[in-house]
């Protein structure tokens, strides 16, 4: 239940006020009837008031319905899209298909921090289980790398009633409101105010949050929350290196993300997974350049039947250049070889083609036959 306006009471009780200073210059005993009146209806109104439960979520999440959606068979989709990182994606999946099944009020559907350099995929891997887990929703993206500033904690909630903005709401809280079944990524969550960590505790911990801006309580136990981090690579990569031990591995992941990235380690120990993203192997390279090929010309209409290895092998011969700026500079990479064969194509209204590489070192456009 909404709190009354006070603008609103304050009216009321001026309205009474002067109905009972007219009724006493009639009569004081009608002065008396109206002041016990007012007096039972305020206290019937405190007790209806507080038969009303204040801490119920105002938006209802179907937890029998979360009981029933089988993530695994998506696995293999998410693998044939994103390579090199098969037994994260298994991990994880399956960390959320255990929480799915036992999904419940006050619990999210995990927390899984994704470290590594930047381009390996983190941010990607994060949209592609959205995409899997709820297609008709899409993902929160947040850009913590914006939110430098303790006040930024309202950007998240919203800002308190009176406050620029609070019409709006949090970017965090209001479209949850709106649509409960989300995954939330913090993009970059190393680089943000500490301030905007910490009031993510009660939010990881109870799936639940109170809007500053509408004073609503939203209930997230049907989000599942990704965090990506560029920080502290090279000593969680020896930690994972030394350490079979997998509980063993947790609790060190813990300490030297919490010395390399500045985090707490009660903000740690909050998330179900701490996974390493590193850099690709040259096979992986040279599939994730295919993908992107056959997408960049597909964005365009056209079909690619054929790849010549060539190609492949200069983007995997440029591997050191690819590990500074990731899988992004791959792309532009891949664009900047095959943008004039795709103006070629469309020249020739094609739908199928073949790529060659001509002795020159050109890529050559050839029909489907």
């Amino acid at each position: 239940m909404n709190a009354i306006n006070p603008f609103i009471l304050a009216g009321f009780a001026i309205s009474i006020g002067s109905l009972i200073y007219g009724a006493n210059r009639l009569s004081p005993w009608l002065t008396v009837g109206i002041f016990a009146s007012s007096c039972i209806g305020a206290i019937a109104v405190a007790l209806w008031s507080r038969s009303k439960p204040f801490s119920k979520p105002s938006n209802k999440v179907d937890h029998a319905k979360l009981n029933q959606i089988n993530l695994v068979p998506y696995s293999s989709w998410i693998k044939e899209n994103l390579r090199g990182h098969d037994e994260i994606v298994d991990s994880i999946i399956s960390s959320i298909q255990e929480e799915l099944t036992l999904a419940r009020p006050g619990k999210i559907l995990g927390a899984y921090l994704l470290v590594g350099p930047t381009g390996t995929g983190k941010t990607f891997l994060s949209q592609l289980v959205a995409q899997a887990l709820y297609p008709d929703s899409d993902p929160i993206i947040l850009r913590m790398n914006q939110l430098k500033h303790a006040d930024d904690v309202f950007t998240l909630i919203g800002p308190p009633p009176g406050r620029a903005g609070y019409e709006i709401g949090g970017s965090l809280t209001r479209p949850v409101l709106e649509n409960p079944y989300r995954v939330i990524i913090f993009d970059e969550i190393e680089k943000c105010h500490p301030d905007l960590r910490h009031c993510l505790y009660d939010i990881l911990d109870t799936a639940q949050c109170r809007e500053k801006s509408s004073g609503k309580l939203v209930d997230f136990s049907g989000c599942a929350f990704f965090g990506t981090c560029n920080a502290g690579v090279d000593p969680l990569r020896s930690v994972i290196n030394r350490t079979p031990d997998l509980n063993q591995r947790a609790a060190q992941s813990r300490d030297v993300l919490a010395e390399a990235g500045g985090f707490d380690k009660a903000f740690l120990a909050r998330w179900s997974r701490i996974d390493l993203m590193d850099e690709l192997e040259p096979i992986h390279i040279a599939e994730v350049a295919l993908l992107q090929l056959c997408k960049y010309w597909k964005d365009y209409g056209m079909e690619i039947t054929y790849v010549p290895p060539r190609l492949l092998l200069e983007a995997v011969e440029r591997n050191e250049e690819f590990r500074s700026y990731g899988v992004r500079q791959l792309s532009t990479f891949i664009r900047s070889k095959t943008t004039q064969a795709i103006n070629q194509a469309r020249a020739a209204k094609k739908t199928k083609v073949k790529l060659d590489v001509s002795p020159s070192g050109e890529l050559v456009v050839k029909p489907e036959i």
